[in-house]
């Protein structure tokens, strides 16, 4: 049955599938606003919650597709992905310090004076990234993607279709459980199958998290299990650049320095890629019993759209 779409205009209640939707992308249109107000001087935690902003809201608009303008979507999503990437080495770059700083603290074997080196290049690597993204904020094609964000935002043209209940909601929040529940019955072990993975559980945990409210009890579950496997992947993959980085940075390191960070950071990613396994061969259960909770709701929604 063809969906019906209204004008914005039309003084139409909203039924609640779509309030939700509405609501849920405002929220992360805000925060983006408000970082690119203050993004000259953003700090790490302003730099990180950017790009989760804009990560989310990808999420939703691939997610939410079916029910919003296809165009206006497909565009903003574009728009998101290039924001998102131009904060991208900032970012890394304050990871980075942040585990290599741990890292040579912990190992009593580097030398201060080699930890003092290894400081002072990190330094210079999270100054030269931020004066990167400050020049790419003064350059013209940053203000038309600017403008992009700020049109996309602007009013009801991404929601034409304002008769969704809930239900459908849910069943489209379902949809996005089938890569990885896919992926995980092949009970993924090495790096690309998990980052693979990660990917996939970031898709279905901003999902979820717009309809946490239904059959709440099973959705903290599974939304807990998905964070913790989700964060592991992340840190496993965030060591693979790191060890990526230490190596190609012999020369200013020196060779022994180098030897006893790549060490440490194997030792750290054979950890990590155990545990990341073991994390996600968690979630499967739980999302197994999300689905069983949120199943009469998703059949009444199969029903209305005939």
């Amino acid at each position: 049955m063809a969906r019906k779409r209204i004008s914005p205009a039309a003084a139409t209640p909203v039924a609640a599938g779509s309030a939700r939707i509405e609501t849920a992308i405002r929220e992360q249109q805000r925060r983006i606003a408000a970082a690119l107000a203050t993004l000259d001087a953003a700090g790490v935690e302003d730099v990180h919650g950017a790009r989760v902003a804009a990560r989310r809201l990808r999420s939703m608009l691939k997610t939410f597709r079916p029910l919003l303008e296809p165009r206006h979507a497909r565009l903003y999503r574009a728009a998101l992905r290039s924001f998102a990437r131009a904060l991208g080495s900032t970012r890394e770059a304050d990871v980075r310090r942040a585990m290599l700083v741990s890292l040579a603290r912990a190992d009593k074997g580097i030398m201060p004076a080699d930890r003092r080196r290894l400081g002072v290049l990190l330094d210079d690597s999270c100054i030269a990234a931020r004066e990167q993204l400050r020049r790419h904020l003064a350059e013209h094609d940053w203000n038309v993607l600017c403008r992009a964000l700020e049109r996309y935002r602007a009013g009801s043209a991404l929601f034409p279709v304002r008769d969704v209940e809930l239900g459908e909601v849910v069943a489209l929040v379902a949809l996005t459980w089938r890569r990885p529940v896919r992926l995980l019955r092949k009970q993924p072990q090495d790096s690309a199958e998990l980052h693979e993975l990660r990917l996939a559980f970031k898709h279905c945990r901003y999902a979820l998290e717009s309809v946490a409210d239904v059959a709440p009890k099973a959705s903290a579950r599974l939304l807990r299990r998905l964070r913790t496997a989700q964060d592991r992947i992340g840190e496993h993959r965030d060591t693979q650049l790191v060890d990526h980085w230490v190596r190609q940075n012999e020369r200013a390191l020196g060779r022994t320095l180098v030897a006893r960070l790549a060490k440490d950071l194997g030792k750290r990613e054979r950890s990590l890629r155990r545990e990341s396994a073991a994390r996600a061969g968690k979630v499967l259960d739980a999302w197994a019993a999300w689905r069983d909770a949120t199943r009469r709701i998703r059949r009444g929604a199969s029903r209305d759209r005939g």
